[in-house]
């Protein structure tokens, strides 16, 4: 017996939420249950959702940096969400929150670059600032200290 098509927005949002249990880990069998239970769909039905959840989800893992970053950053907004009723504004909760936020700020480049000075010339200190590649910065130190050791 065929159904009610759901709309274009209501298609999306089922793929959205279907991703979110992707991300949870959920098995895919249980994830077609869930469908099939939540929606209404048939098994073929919620057989193509999952499979458009994981194709809109490997075109996002393709995705720029920028974008990514946004894709991470609303992950970690949703743990904060997710969190179970019993661990709200107790210590442990309240650490899982600060740390899910810290990561937050560091995505968004809120905290100020870090700064390391390897030379202790007060007039005219070396410094390095902080790169997102860490293999690089290393050796940008390295070839520094180098420099710095070769110049006495």
């Amino acid at each position: 017996m065929p159904g009610i098509r759901a709309s274009k927005l209501e298609t999306e949002k089922r793929v959205f939420t279907i991703q979110g249990w992707i991300i949870n880990g959920i098995q895919d069998y249980l994830i077609l249950k869930n469908i099939e239970q939540e929606w209404g769909v048939c098994r073929r039905q919620s057989k193509n959702l999952l499979q458009k959840a994981y194709k809109i989800w490997h075109e996002d893992q393709e995705a720029s940096i920028e974008q990514k970053r946004a894709l991470r950053i609303a992950e970690l907004k949703q743990n904060i969400r997710s969190m179970k009723e019993q661990f709200r504004g107790t210590p442990q909760g309240m650490t899982a929150v600060n740390q899910i936020q810290k990561e937050i700020n560091k995505l968004e480049g809120i905290y100020p670059a870090m700064r390391h000075i390897v030379q202790g010339d007060k007039e005219n200190p070396l410094v390095l600032t902080d790169t997102s590649d860490a293999e690089a910065r290393d050796k940008r130190i390295a070839a520094l200290i180098a420099k710095a050791l070769g110049d006495k």
